[in-house]
């Protein structure tokens, strides 16, 4: 982020602070302790030894967290990629004109839309991170939610339109994952470099500790 003196032409620490809850560390305790992890379960949760804790990191959350950062830092040079065909999108008239109305933020978003016509627009690229498959889906639910939360101040569109964005590249629970990709999010997470919360305040990481385990099977009271 900017320094305050000097507000930035894009709300990008606004909105990258709006999206941490009041309260919450910016990274797990105990990161220090050494940690190895132990495998996933369920191809959604990760599972970390660390001490006499056991933690549990939920990878879509994790990042999702992750590249919310990562376009919180680029925004306004986020790096797209075009779509093969330009993809023509009908929307409804409420939905077309409060897109229309938002073109620089898309675009500092990584977002490259034009008018197309009658109630059509036509999208052109999207950010790096996102699968064209994606592309559609992330257009509209971006048109619907400019359309009905357009009286938000520009910083909070900001960080929903990041957030929709990094929700729709992040890999989801269920898919597979290779152990290089879930060794790189955990350590992220553990490291504090990507806060333990995705950008919609879920926990990314829960920890049942040693004590709590045996509880659960009678061998302490």
């Amino acid at each position: 982020t900017r320094p305050a003196e000097a507000p930035p032409a894009h709300p990008v620490g606004t909105a990258f602070m709006a999206a941490r809850p009041a309260g919450q560390p910016s990274a797990p305790p105990s990161e220090e302790e050494p940690w190895h992890m132990a495998g996933e379960v369920l191809n959604t949760y990760i599972i970390v030894e660390q001490g006499d804790k056991v933690l549990f990191i939920d990878k879509h959350a994790a990042h999702e967290r992750q590249l919310f950062e990562k376009l919180a830092a680029n925004y306004g040079d986020v790096p797209s990629q075009l779509l093969l065909e330009p993809l023509v999108i009908e929307l409804s008239a409420e939905e077309k004109t409060a897109l229309l109305a938002n073109l620089p933020l898309l675009e500092s978003a990584g977002l490259e839309v034009s008018d197309f016509g009658g109630s059509s627009v036509c999208l052109r690229s999207v950010p790096a991170d996102v699968e064209q498959g994606s592309a559609e889906d992330l257009l509209v639910e971006l048109a619907a939610k400019l359309a009905h939360g357009s009286r938000d101040a520009l910083n909070e569109r900001t960080e929903w339109v990041l957030h929709s964005i990094s929700c729709r590249a992040a890999i989801k629970a269920g898919d597979h994952t290779s152990p290089q990709e879930l060794m790189a999010l955990a350590e992220k997470i553990l490291s504090g470099e990507v806060p333990p919360f995705c950008p919609h305040g879920r926990p990314c990481v829960l920890k049942l500790t040693r004590k709590e385990l045996e509880k659960q099977f009678g061998r302490i009271v």
